[in-house]
């Protein structure tokens, strides 16, 4: 589809303040730092007052599901597979509210070692990986996740939701955040997509469980020999080398393995390790993956698919640094989700006229690649993206002469906002004193 086609479409679901909403698109797309949202009122796409930018994220409302089914028909036709697979990376990215203390429902944020907890929000994508060698991806569904859910039961919602469009076999990519029966359950459940999951170095799977004796008495087993992680069993059952990126890659493979709560989904688990010139692993750990697709998958084709995950890191971070993804500092629940969501928006539009803009990118920047020319990045498309969007032209109206505002009565005096606690999860509840006599001296 077309940039014109997609800017069409979403003009559409914008039910309320569509035309303040669509210039604050077109504001955000274009500039290249954002320190926030009302800021963006002195970008030239921006045709209105600074009121509208308050106004339209404040009362403005999209169609949350006439959204989605845009956002999937308008994909890039050129979008890449591997072994016939669209490949969909998972994640979740943090939206820090220190000392938001009106904005209900935070929680604490995972932190780094040494560091201390911070409360906010966090929101979970689920991006098509576009293009191979880029850091490009198309995000289809991104929705927060609530105190009172979790990090996998909001994946396990998109997973859903991403197997009821169409028909195509598709593959998820995950971090270690993902490797438990919780999220992998789902996949069960769908018969379209398929997870592919980097496991912790300490977990256990198992293997197929022996034949029942005829005549035992008891349930069958549920789970055959154990297989550690860190200490391999047995022997790989199949084994690749190949080249990838100047870089000698080792596979090893085992079969019909098991999670101890997950016994019915039987998958393969991959074992990545690059190795140096000498023949010894370059990194001390290797990289455990968990397929829970066809085991004919080519194993150099599963190893490509989960390295491409890391384009949604680079998306996340442009997004940081150039389209202000954590830039508003609303206490209003949902101004907040529909920032987030003209940030992905305004993403969506560099994505899609990235073949279509001048190529202003910096004579120091590299144009080519082994003798052909290197795609743009979001950066340098967004160098281009004014000039592009203004010949264009907006799918909203134009403005229209409006009287001043009466504004606030005499006399009134707004109520302080309410105060809303940090939600701590997994309090620990006080011990209750042993009800038993002391012992005898």
């Amino acid at each position: 589809m077309t940039i014109q086609q997609f800017r069409d479409a979403v003009y559409q679901t914008l039910t309320k303040r569509a035309a303040a909403t669509m210039d604050l698109l077109d504001a955000l797309t274009v500039a290249q730092h954002v320190a926030s949202p009302v800021a963006l009122s002195e970008e030239e796409p921006f045709r209105r007052e600074f009121s509208s930018v308050y106004d339209a994220l404040e009362n403005g409302a999209i169609d949350a599901q006439a959204l989605a089914q845009a956002l999937h028909a308008q994909q890039p036709v050129d979008s890449e597979t591997v072994a016939g697979f669209e490949v969909y990376a998972l994640d979740t990215t943090p939206n820090e509210r220190l000392e938001a203390e009106t904005l209900p429902d935070r929680g604490l944020l995972k932190s780094q070692k040494d560091e201390p907890v911070r409360p906010g929000w966090k929101f979970s994508w689920l991006v098509r990986l576009v293009q191979q060698q880029t850091s490009w991806v198309a995000p289809l569904d991104v929705r927060r996740v609530e105190t009172a859910s979790t990090d996998t039961q909001t994946a396990v919602a998109q997973v859903q939701a991403l197997a009821q469009l169409g028909v195509q076999l598709k593959v998820v990519v995950a971090d270690s955040l993902y490797g438990n029966h919780w999220f992998l359950a789902v996949f069960l459940l769908v018969t379209t997509v398929f997870a592919l999951v980097r496991l912790r170095q300490n977990q256990n799977l198992y293997a197929a469980p022996p034949a029942k004796i005829p005549g035992a008495k008891g349930a069958p087993r549920k789970h055959g020999a154990l297989f550690k992680l860190a200490q391999p069993a047995w022997p790989a059952e199949r084994s690749e080398t190949f080249d990838l990126a100047g870089q000698t890659v080792q596979l090893r493979a085992w079969t019909n393995l098991h999670l101890r709560k997950l016994p019915t989904l039987v998958g393969l688990l991959l074992c990545v390790q690059f190795m140096k010139a000498d023949g010894t692993p370059r990194y001390k750990r290797p990289l455990w993956l968990f397929w829970t697709g066809s085991a004919a998958v080519p194993l150099a084709d599963l190893c490509r698919m989960y390295l491409w995950r890391f384009a949604i890191e680079h998306a996340f971070r442009f997004m940081k640094q150039h389209l202000g993804l954590n830039a508003s500092r609303s206490t209003h629940p949902p101004a907040v989700e529909r920032w987030i969501w003209l940030c992905a928006l305004a993403y969506w539009q560099l994505l899609l006229m990235r073949q279509s803009v001048a190529d202003l990118r910096p004579a120091w920047h590299p144009h080519s690649r082994g003798g052909r020319t290197r795609p743009l990045t979001p950066g340098q498309v967004q160098r281009s993206a004014q000039r592009f969007l203004l010949e264009m032209g907006s799918p909203a109206p134009a403005t229209r002469p409006a009287g001043k505002g009466l504004g606030r009565p005499q006399g009134y005096h707004p109520k302080p906002r309410p105060r809303y606690p940090v939600v701590k999860k997994g309090k620990k509840h006080p011990k209750v004193a042993s009800a038993r006599a002391p012992a005898p001296v």
